[in-house]
């Protein structure tokens, strides 16, 4: 079935509506979520640091088709699918959740970020690294037509847009984001990259009977 783009804008515009601004509680265990592609195969990782030595305690993943096409702003309703599915094998449940893409930083107030926070009812940050929506000024993305700051530009190898998911402020995201800063990168972000590439290599490999999402 043809991914049909207007019916997603309703659900985006709806669900917008339930985006939670509120203080994070003190936030111990962070979650970083990431997906990588092979043709029609999506690679789901989700990584648990421990704040502040951030040591990694659990690692998830999943494997599974790839049921929508990539389509600009309408992320979440291709990747949703294998984070959730990694999301849901961890042990332990994390505090807080970042994830590769925005929140609300998106010309409907409801990334990827936004969609998985409201979701699993829990604090979740975005950390894009390009711009979707708004205007950069001063180190921080206004809404072009009102002036509201969506997200505020973190400097950790190269720049991160930071934006509200839900159930969470934007100085709480931002200060989370700086504290994970380590090596020029975000940590859970990263270390969630660098296994999903690991679970790709190891499902395109030869051997045929080797499990690379056990």
């Amino acid at each position: 079935m043809p991914f049909n783009a207007e019916a997603a804008r309703r659900v985006q515009e709806r669900l917008a509506k339930l985006v939670v601004f509120a203080p994070i509680p003190k936030a111990e265990t962070v979650a970083g979520l990431d997906v990588a592609y092979s043709g029609d195969v999506a690679y789901g990782t989700a990584v648990v640091v421990k704040m502040p030595a951030l040591e990694v305690v659990d690692v998830a993943c999943s494997v599974s088709k790839v049921a929508v096409p990539y389509v600009p702003t309408f992320l979440a309703f291709r990747e949703l699918t294998p984070m959730l599915r990694a999301y849901f094998r961890l042990r332990v449940e994390p505090d807080v959740i970042l994830v590769d893409g925005h929140g609300v930083a998106h010309p409907r107030r409801f990334g990827i970020a936004s969609h998985i926070g409201v979701v699993l009812k829990k604090p979740t940050i975005g950390v894009a690294k390009s711009r979707l929506y708004g205007v950069e000024e001063g180190g921080r993305l206004l809404d072009p037509f009102t002036g509201e700051v969506l997200a505020y530009v973190v400097k950790c190898g190269g720049k991160k847009y930071v934006s509200v998911g839900s159930y969470a402020t934007l100085e709480d995201a931002v200060r989370i984001v700086e504290t994970l800063c380590k090596k020029g990168d975000v940590y859970p972000l990263r270390a969630a990259h660098e296994i999903t590439q690991k679970i790709k290599k190891a499902a395109l490999s030869d051997d045929e009977n080797r499990n690379p999402c056990p």
